[in-house]
Protein backbone atom coordinates (compact mmCIF):
# COMPACT_ATOMS: atom_id res chain seq x y z
CA UNK A 1 0.00 0.00 0.00
CA UNK A 2 1.21 3.53 -1.08
CA UNK A 3 3.98 2.17 -3.03
CA UNK A 4 3.71 4.01 -6.68
CA UNK A 5 5.76 1.09 -8.69
CA UNK A 6 5.63 -2.37 -8.49
CA UNK A 7 7.76 -3.53 -5.57
CA UNK A 8 9.22 -7.18 -5.62
CA UNK A 9 9.28 -10.02 -3.07
CA UNK A 10 11.52 -13.17 -2.70
CA UNK A 11 9.70 -16.48 -1.79
CA UNK A 12 11.87 -19.17 -0.59
CA UNK A 13 9.77 -22.93 -0.84
CA UNK A 14 10.26 -26.52 -1.81
CA UNK A 15 7.93 -28.08 -4.02
CA UNK A 16 7.82 -30.85 -6.43
CA UNK A 17 6.95 -28.03 -9.19
CA UNK A 18 6.30 -24.29 -9.37
CA UNK A 19 2.51 -25.31 -9.29
CA UNK A 20 2.74 -27.06 -6.17
CA UNK A 21 4.01 -24.06 -4.24
CA UNK A 22 1.18 -21.84 -5.02
CA UNK A 23 -0.74 -21.79 -2.02
CA UNK A 24 2.56 -21.50 -0.25
CA UNK A 25 2.79 -18.14 -2.29
CA UNK A 26 -0.44 -16.40 -1.29
CA UNK A 27 0.06 -17.12 2.12
CA UNK A 28 3.61 -15.46 2.26
CA UNK A 29 2.24 -12.67 -0.04
CA UNK A 30 -1.54 -11.70 0.27
CA UNK A 31 -1.49 -8.95 -1.87
CA UNK A 32 0.67 -10.79 -4.76
CA UNK A 33 -0.81 -12.08 -8.50
CA UNK A 34 2.16 -13.11 -10.30
CA UNK A 35 5.44 -14.55 -10.38
CA UNK A 36 8.34 -12.82 -12.45
CA UNK A 37 11.14 -15.34 -12.47
CA UNK A 38 12.04 -18.28 -10.32
CA UNK A 39 15.23 -20.50 -9.94
CA UNK A 40 15.74 -23.94 -9.25
CA UNK A 41 18.47 -24.41 -7.30
CA UNK A 42 20.83 -27.79 -7.76
CA UNK A 43 24.30 -26.81 -6.58
CA UNK A 44 25.85 -22.86 -5.78
CA UNK A 45 29.29 -22.24 -4.68
CA UNK A 46 30.75 -26.01 -5.55
CA UNK A 47 28.12 -27.76 -2.73
CA UNK A 48 25.26 -30.16 -4.18
CA UNK A 49 21.97 -29.02 -2.17
CA UNK A 50 19.89 -32.10 -0.94
CA UNK A 51 16.98 -31.31 0.75
CA UNK A 52 15.01 -33.96 2.90
CA UNK A 53 11.83 -33.74 5.06
CA UNK A 54 12.24 -32.90 8.70
CA UNK A 55 12.84 -30.96 11.40
CA UNK A 56 16.84 -28.98 11.20
CA UNK A 57 18.73 -29.97 14.91
CA UNK A 58 18.37 -27.26 17.14
CA UNK A 59 20.18 -24.24 16.22
CA UNK A 60 21.11 -26.04 13.16
CA UNK A 61 19.63 -22.72 11.22
CA UNK A 62 23.00 -20.79 12.29
CA UNK A 63 25.88 -23.85 11.26
CA UNK A 64 28.29 -23.67 8.17
CA UNK A 65 27.79 -24.43 5.48
CA UNK A 66 25.05 -21.90 5.16
CA UNK A 67 22.99 -21.48 2.15
CA UNK A 68 22.22 -17.74 2.14
CA UNK A 69 20.43 -15.25 -0.86
CA UNK A 70 22.21 -12.05 -1.36
CA UNK A 71 20.20 -9.08 -2.93
CA UNK A 72 22.65 -6.44 -4.85
CA UNK A 73 20.95 -3.69 -5.64
CA UNK A 74 23.58 -1.59 -8.60
CA UNK A 75 23.23 1.40 -11.14
CA UNK A 76 24.47 1.80 -14.42
CA UNK A 77 25.38 5.06 -15.99
CA UNK A 78 22.23 6.34 -18.20
CA UNK A 79 19.79 4.73 -16.43
CA UNK A 80 17.58 6.05 -13.62
CA UNK A 81 16.71 3.18 -12.01
CA UNK A 82 18.08 0.74 -9.64
CA UNK A 83 18.36 -2.44 -10.46
CA UNK A 84 18.81 -5.91 -8.43
CA UNK A 85 19.86 -9.15 -8.73
CA UNK A 86 19.46 -11.78 -5.81
CA UNK A 87 22.58 -14.33 -6.10
CA UNK A 88 22.60 -17.61 -4.17
CA UNK A 89 25.87 -18.37 -1.67
CA UNK A 90 27.26 -20.99 0.29
CA UNK A 91 28.59 -19.33 2.85
CA UNK A 92 31.78 -21.67 4.28
CA UNK A 93 32.03 -20.81 7.67
CA UNK A 94 32.18 -17.57 9.68
CA UNK A 95 34.77 -15.42 8.31
CA UNK A 96 33.43 -16.26 4.54
CA UNK A 97 33.45 -13.19 2.65
CA UNK A 98 30.41 -12.07 1.13
CA UNK A 99 31.70 -9.18 -0.36
CA UNK A 100 34.89 -11.42 -2.06
CA UNK A 101 32.20 -13.61 -3.57
CA UNK A 102 30.52 -10.37 -4.79
CA UNK A 103 33.66 -9.29 -6.37
CA UNK A 104 33.25 -11.98 -8.47
CA UNK A 105 29.78 -10.52 -10.07
CA UNK A 106 30.47 -8.18 -13.49
CA UNK A 107 27.24 -6.05 -12.21
CA UNK A 108 28.67 -5.27 -8.80
CA UNK A 109 32.38 -4.91 -10.02
CA UNK A 110 31.01 -2.44 -12.52
CA UNK A 111 29.29 -0.96 -9.99
CA UNK A 112 32.13 -0.34 -7.59
CA UNK A 113 33.91 2.40 -10.12
CA UNK A 114 30.82 4.69 -9.78
CA UNK A 115 30.46 7.78 -7.05
CA UNK A 116 29.95 6.43 -3.42
CA UNK A 117 26.21 6.95 -3.28
CA UNK A 118 25.76 5.51 -6.59
CA UNK A 119 28.33 2.13 -5.47
CA UNK A 120 26.98 -1.53 -5.89
CA UNK A 121 26.00 -2.66 -2.65
CA UNK A 122 23.55 -5.04 -0.82
CA UNK A 123 20.05 -3.96 0.50
CA UNK A 124 18.47 -3.21 3.73
CA UNK A 125 20.54 -3.87 6.80
CA UNK A 126 20.01 -7.37 8.55
CA UNK A 127 22.31 -9.50 10.57
CA UNK A 128 22.93 -13.58 9.78
CA UNK A 129 24.92 -15.22 12.45
CA UNK A 130 28.06 -13.28 13.03
CA UNK A 131 27.53 -11.44 9.86
CA UNK A 132 26.47 -7.72 9.66
CA UNK A 133 25.38 -7.29 6.03
CA UNK A 134 22.87 -6.42 3.97
CA UNK A 135 19.64 -8.43 2.85
CA UNK A 136 21.03 -11.74 2.90
CA UNK A 137 18.56 -14.64 3.69
CA UNK A 138 19.63 -17.72 5.40
CA UNK A 139 17.43 -20.12 3.64
CA UNK A 140 17.36 -22.67 6.19
CA UNK A 141 14.93 -20.12 8.34
CA UNK A 142 13.24 -20.23 5.46
CA UNK A 143 11.99 -23.62 5.01
CA UNK A 144 9.89 -25.41 7.58
CA UNK A 145 9.83 -28.80 7.68
CA UNK A 146 12.46 -29.70 5.28
CA UNK A 147 16.55 -29.57 6.17
CA UNK A 148 18.78 -28.55 3.53
CA UNK A 149 21.86 -30.66 3.23
CA UNK A 150 25.27 -29.06 1.55
CA UNK A 151 27.62 -32.00 0.51
CA UNK A 152 30.80 -30.86 -1.30
CA UNK A 153 29.65 -31.53 -5.51
CA UNK A 154 31.97 -34.14 -7.56
CA UNK A 155 30.02 -32.97 -10.97
CA UNK A 156 28.82 -29.68 -12.26
CA UNK A 157 24.69 -29.53 -12.18
CA UNK A 158 22.97 -26.97 -13.70
CA UNK A 159 20.81 -24.48 -11.77
CA UNK A 160 17.60 -23.87 -13.80
CA UNK A 161 16.24 -19.93 -14.07
CA UNK A 162 12.80 -19.15 -15.19
CA UNK A 163 11.99 -15.76 -16.52
CA UNK A 164 8.48 -14.07 -17.43
CA UNK A 165 5.27 -13.70 -15.87
CA UNK A 166 3.11 -16.30 -14.33
CA UNK A 167 0.33 -16.99 -12.30
CA UNK A 168 -1.76 -14.06 -13.13
CA UNK A 169 -4.40 -16.40 -10.96
CA UNK A 170 -2.82 -16.07 -7.52
CA UNK A 171 -5.20 -13.09 -7.02
CA UNK A 172 -8.37 -15.57 -7.28
CA UNK A 173 -7.06 -17.87 -4.81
Amino acid sequence: PGDLLEAHNLFVGVGKDLESLKTQMKRSWQYTTHVDAYMILNQVDGYDIIIKEGTPAENNENEFPMLVVGNIGYYKEGHFTEFHKLMPFVLKDKNDSIIEKLKRDPDFSEGQALSEAARSHLDDKHIVNHFDVDDIINVQSKIKGYVIGLVPAYENKENIMKLGYQFTDLKKM
